[in-house]
């Protein structure tokens, strides 16, 4: 039997806000977009959940073929600062390629308020040890050497595709001086399989309204996607003009109970409406990380996660 592109939308515990995306090709390659956050934990529970995915033992070899940053927000690069503060050369894994475009943030009209200072340093001294334990040689921040390299402005409007185990990841959009915050800087990919009449899916990561209008108004109808990861979390995001042009069968949605439940600081309630959801009567095709019912009691434990990574499981 054929092996399937599967997606993970991977959350350790129903309370915690953050975005996670893993994703396992037919030939068991390992992209990550973003990760999570490194507020609510003590330790790194990603190379527990992808040991686990991939059938392997406590400290078996395992390598991510790419990582995808998708802006400058701690909610989805702090598990990997996370990682890197146990990493040392007997982690025994290694990240092939690491794919992100961010501003300059020190020198923007962003306000240190949107983006962390310090956790922009964190996210930059973290590339800097990886880069250090595996013997990359590099001057001032490694960050500096990867940061725009392969994703930029020029390779998106020239239509830019990365093919890994053919997979392709469609970078349709990333940051533009008209930005207005940070999550308007997030990079937008779609994934599909090459020539194969699968499903497509469509990351927005934290995608705005102004930056999902300048999205809509150069793709338009082509926007039309299978799959869509609601942006911001499902609230504060992209506007219905956005989905109404992607049209996406399942919608899935990195949120926690806390904010889908909320009816009186955020906007899950005006982002439900739009699809006629109910809070407590959701289709089959929305998928929410606090959802699943079943989390790992020990985000660091292998066993744990087998027990439940399936449920947190899409098939492309």
């Amino acid at each position: 039997m054929e092996n399937k592109t599967e997606i993970y939308q991977l959350c350790p515990h129903s309370g915690y806000l953050m975005e996670s995306y893993l994703i396992k090709t037919p030939n068991n390659k390992i992209i990550m977009i973003d990760g999570g956050s490194n507020t609510y934990m003590e330790k790194a529970y990603l190379p527990s959940a992808i040991r686990a995915i991939l059938g392997l033992k406590e400290g078996d070899y395992f390598e991510i073929d790419a990582w995808f940053f998708s802006h400058g927000h701690n909610d989805h690069y702090g598990e990997f600062i996370m990682m890197m503060k146990e990493y040392d050369k007997y982690s025994n894994y290694k990240v092939n390629n690491f794919y992100f475009d961010f501003p300059d943030f020190e020198n923007s009209t962003l306000t240190e308020s949107d983006y962390s200072l310090k956790d922009f340093l964190s996210f930059k001294n973290a590339l800097n040890t990886y880069a250090k334990v595996n013997d990359i040689e590099f001057s001032g921040d490694y960050y500096n050497v990867l940061n725009g390299k392969v994703i930029n402005q020029q390779s998106v409007n020239k239509g830019l595709i990365l093919e890994i185990d053919n997979v392709l990841f469609d970078v349709l959009q990333t940051w533009d001086e008209t930005d207005e915050q940070v999550n308007a800087n997030s990079l937008v990919i779609r994934v599909s399989e090459k020539n194969k009449k699968t499903q497509t899916c469509l990351f927005l990561n934290d995608a705005s309204v102004n930056s999902g209008n300048r999205l809509l108004n150069t793709y338009g109808e082509k926007l039309k996607s299978d799959i869509v990861q609601m942006a911001h979390h499902g609230q504060a995001g992209v506007d219905k003009n956005v989905y109404d042009a992607v049209n996406a069968k399942i919608r899935l949605w990195p949120i926690t109970f806390w904010l889908w439940q909320d009816h009186k600081i955020w906007l899950v309630d005006k982002v439900r409406s739009w699809f006629s959801i109910e809070e407590n009567n959701y289709t089959d095709g929305d998928i929410l990380a606090c959802g699943y019912g079943e989390y790992p009691k020990d985000y660091t434990s292998i066993s744990d996660w087998k027990k439940c990574v399936d449920k947190m499981k899409i098939i492309l």
